[in-house]
């Protein structure tokens, strides 16, 4: 297969090209012929003219929503709100949630922390982007943005270095007013944190609460009868790739009377002795007096408990009869502003994810809290019943209708819930695909299927296309639960899928059988050494270490064999009923050693029974196991030639099937590191090279890093070229047709390389800005399918041109490629659904008919045929597009109208084979296509 030479790009026909595009309108989907003119303008259309005529449709799924951190809601009219979302951007609905409208799409970022319309103008929206919920997955934001009509248009308003924002407070009758609870970078210790105020609409912001580098805010509430007084709470944390520690003396309860201009720490008087972490805040206009608190503490400067009396503590913890402890997390409620404070309970799950808590506006007892569940008190907070009917675990924001406390919306790692009965029963909102896909793999059935995996929502596979209508929430089936991670389909028998979920755990799923089983390597119990699947039998204390987001693939030359990542290389030979295990390859840090924030991380997890002893809130949640593979790969030209790279720095490469092992990220320009290796790319041309991308947002450092290696490891170069310097990589991948053409996929974008990454071009049209975290060229359609982690999945169709792409078609005036073969689908009447009213999301399936594609050197006239090869009769005339670069006009595989002898659309050819002519001026071009017969429609 040809492609385009290291030299040519940037060359100076591409410059040329570049030149002449500019001058041209922007560009716009063609679907039949070149009507352009009918259709929609494309967002974030890529400015390169090889790019142009290209457009990313989304398929799914949708009903596995991804995680909501925060609502806003129109206060004089309910029916419009907007949903943040964490990766998934901002939307907003007009009519009560029947549909939503994204409205952040091709801003810097898509991570939504915190979102606030102004009271008195409520067409004003201040949105405070990156997640405060501190996860390992969190992404990053770019500050504040405002927008004075109503989400229509954006500008920025400061704060970049924030990263996480937590709450945005606007005052109740001056819309320039704003006040921002930044928690600050997630994974270093920044200056940029705590509280800051903007008097002039965010046109400038002060610094009016800040504690250290390390110490941000993480809630912010005003008193309703008062905007002078406020109350904030600060959070010390730090997340590394290995480590969490959630809790230090910066964090705590503050208070202004100023309108946030001083303030004063809230200590005693009731409150915990302890060390803090994150807490909540609340507030009500029932009366205004009271604040509650829901406080994460520890119970280290309380004196030791008894071995009896732990042993006691812990039968009762058995049964669920422990008393109220008011020395460890929970509720604590004031009832004269903050002076004074009483223990109401320990409701409190897990708040380093959680920590929010909200009172109703009608009656000052009436308290939620949401955390994995939504749990509600009707006596202020001392006994909680637990909701249920809502439509997914793991809770981050919850509103309450200021005019009627029966009206409940909360946002959970499902999307969103309504409930009109305080939380008896609930309305499940799900016309979007918001997703957060980490890995995509594919089938090779007709239309082939694509699978992925979810965090919180499990694995799944559905159609990337369906052969009349669109892709519904209903074509997606279940594979695997809990968090999903990497999936692989036999691709000799799509009955079979490989999936995975947290921390290792494999298993193989037959859908003929409907039967899924653990497949995972496991070591032999001490008391039966017999128990293993590995051979040889490993000791029974053999250490295996698993990524949250475990590596495995089927190997490309026998689906049979399975390999898969721990801190050691398995291969299964007999789809995953017997293992071998490598040594391990990773560098076996003890991360018991490491430091952060001053915390050794061997202190303990703080616990409510080891008490009076120095803990750490929170430890390492999240991450409960470090040292281990992030990214495997096997040669596709010769097998046994292996790849790995680990979460801790390094890049392994074995050549003799697993046998022996080089450590090879020493030899990066720089030298070997400790940050996350995000994929490892083994190339299709050549066993000695590979391609890596390394992601150090982990250690802070938010810069791409991508490198190619020619000679199994032994040198690098660097090809990050001109990426984005705000956004780490986390996948790269070679074509399989065309070995210069280099595909990135970063926290905010993809991208795409015709010169093995000597320049890198922005290739998102109709793609949000959205983290990408996997890529895949789809071996029989050549698709690209995207694994966004935040809009579920993305297909663009049929990048046979740019596989192409070569020199002499660069240099020439004129180039016909050659269409990808067209199927002529049957209708597939099984699929006939009624589906009524507008709360329905669908996806887009394929355009029907093929993709007529020529490079054009400069603007010109352009007209299309295509006639039967046997008869030379022409069936369709088309109008082309005649842009310099590449064109792109779709047939559908139907006839002129006018040989119907009638209007409409044309009757459909039949299959066989059809020469295209392209005839560009005086010139001509032509080529053959060949359209298939429909033989995979399957009936029951």
């Amino acid at each position: 297969m040809p492609y385009a030479s290291r030299t040519c790009a940037p060359s100076m026909i591409v410059l040329a090209l570049l030149a002449a595009v500019l001058t041209l309108p922007a560009p716009v989907h063609a679907q039949d012929g070149a009507r352009g003119e009918e259709t929609e303008v494309v967002i974030n259309a890529p400015g390169h003219p090889l790019l142009q005529g290209f457009r990313w449709r989304s398929i799914g799924p949708t009903g596995q929503g991804g995680r909501v951190d925060d609502l806003a809601v129109h206060p004089e009219d309910t029916r419009i709100f907007y949903v943040g979302f964490a990766t998934g951007g901002l939307w907003k609905t007009t009519n009560n949630g029947t549909t939503f409208e994204s409205i952040f799409d091709s801003y810097e970022t898509h991570s939504i922390g915190a979102l606030a319309l102004a009271p008195s103008d409520p067409d004003i929206l201040y949105v405070g982007t990156g997640e405060a919920n501190n996860r390992q997955s969190s992404s990053f934001g770019y500050g504040v943005y405002k927008s004075t009509d109503g989400g229509a248009t954006f500008v920025h308003a400061g704060l970049r270095e924030t990263q996480s924002i937590a709450r945005v407070l606007v005052h109740p009758t001056n819309p320039d007013v704003v006040w921002v609870a930044a928690v600050g970078h997630l994974f270093g210790p920044n200056a940029e944190r705590g509280v800051f105020k903007s008097s002039d609409g965010g046109e400038s912001w002060r610094h009016v609460l800040a504690v250290d580098e390390d110490t941000g805010a993480t809630d912010l509430v005003m008193d309703p009868s008062n905007p002078d007084v406020l109350f904030a709470s600060t959070y010390q944390r730090r997340r590394t790739v290995c480590c969490f520690v959630g809790g230090g003396p910066g964090s705590g309860i503050w208070q202004s009377e100023d309108g946030g201009e001083s303030w004063s720490p809230v200590e005693g008087a009731g409150l915990p002795a302890g060390t803090l972490g994150r807490i909540a805040l609340a507030m009500t206009p029932a009366d205004p007096d009271i604040v509650y608190a829901q406080v994460e503490v520890a119970a280290d400067r309380e004196l030791p408990l008894s071995e009896e009396e732990q042993d006691e503590w812990r039968r009762l913890a058995r049964v669920d009869s422990l008393p109220p402890d008011p020395q460890w997390s929970g509720v604590w409620r004031s009832t004269d502003k903050g002076r004074t404070w009483e223990f109401r309970s320990n409701e409190n799950g897990r708040p380093m994810y959680f920590s929010q808590i909200r009172v109703s506006p009608e009656d000052p007892d009436l308290v939620y809290t949401v955390d994995q569940r939504v749990s509600k008190s009707r006596d202020g907070g001392r006994t909680w019943e637990v909701l249920s009917g809502y439509g997914h675990v793991d809770q981050h924001a919850l509103w309450i209708d200021p005019a009627d406390h029966d009206h409940l919306v909360i946002g959970n790692d499902g999307s969103v819930d309504v409930s009109w009965d305080q939380g008896e029963t609930w309305e499940s909102l799900r016309p979007w695909a918001v997703g957060q896909p980490y890995h995509a793999s594919v089938d090779m059935r007709r239309p082939y299927y694509v699978c992925t995996g979810l965090q919180d929502n499990g694995s799944w596979c559905g159609p990337s296309s369906v052969r009349s209508g669109p892709i519904l929430s209903q074509d997606w089936y279940r594979v695997g639960g809990g968090d999903g991670f990497y999936t692989q389909v036999d691709p000799t028998d799509p009955a079979i899928v490989f999936v995975e979920s947290q921390n290792g755990r494999l298993r193989r799923v037959d859908l003929r059988e409907g039967v899924s089983r653990p497949i995972t390597p496991r070591v032999p119990d001490e008391e039966d050494p017999a128990d293993t699947n590995i051979a040889p039998a490993p000791p029974f204390d053999a250490a295996i270490r698993w990524n949250w987001n475990t590596p495995f693939l089927l190997s490309p030359h026998n689906p049979r064999i399975l390999h898969a990542g721990g801190n050691r290389f398995f291969t299964s030979r007999d789809r995953g009923e017997t293992w071998t295990m490598s040594p391990d390859l990773t560098k076996d840090v003890d991360r018991d050693a490491e430091v952060l924030m001053g915390v050794v991380n061997g202190i303990p997890r703080c616990s409510r029974f080891e008490r009076g002893t120095e803990c750490t809130l929170s430890r390492n949640d999240g991450v409960s196991m470090w040292g281990s593979m992030t990214s495997i790969a096997e040669s596709p030209i010769v097998p046994g030639v292996f790849w790995a790279g680990t979460d801790d720095g390094n890049i392994q490469v074995s050549r003799d099937g697993g046998a022996t092992w080089t450590e090879v990220s020493r030899n990066l320009p720089g030298g070997t590191t400790r940050h996350y290796v995000s994929r490892v790319e083994a190339s299709h041309v050549d066993a000695a090279t590979a391609y890596v991308s390394i992601d150090g947002h982990k250690n802070d450092d938010l810069r791409p890093y991508v490198y190619v290696t020619r000679n199994y490891g032994a040198t690098w170069e660097d090809i990050t070229s001109n990426l984005p310097s705000f956004g780490n990589v986390n996948t790269v991948r070679q074509d399989p047709r065309n070995p210069r053409l280099l595909y990135v996929g970063t926290e905010f974008g993809f991208y795409v390389s015709f010169d093995e990454g000597g320049s890198w071009h922005d290739f998102m049209p109709g793609l949000p800005v959205v983290r990408i975290d996997d890529v895949l060229v789809h071996p029989r359609e050549n698709d690209l399918v995207l694994a966004t982690h935040g809009r579920s999945v993305y297909v663009l169709d049929d990048v046979t041109a740019l596989q192409a792409l070569a020199d002499s078609v660069l240099a020439s005036d004129a180039h016909l490629f050659d269409p990808r073969p067209a199927v002529l689908w049957k209708n597939d009447l099984q699929r006939r659904r009624s589906l009524t009213g507008d709360r329905n999301w669908t996806g887009e399936s394929a355009p029907p008919g093929t993709m007529i594609q020529y490079y054009l050197g400069s603007p010109a006239d352009v007209s299309i045929e295509v006639s039967e090869l046997a008869s030379g009769r022409v069936v369709r005339e088309l109008d082309g597009t005649g842009r310099p670069g590449l064109n792109r006009v779709a047939w559908d595989l139907r006839m002129n109208p006018a040989l119907q002898g009638q209007g409409g659309d044309g009757l459909p050819v039949s299959p066989g084979m059809y020469r295209v002519t392209l005839t560009v001026g005086e010139a001509t071009h032509s080529t053959l296509l060949e359209v298939l017969e429909d033989r995979w429609l399957q009936a029951p």
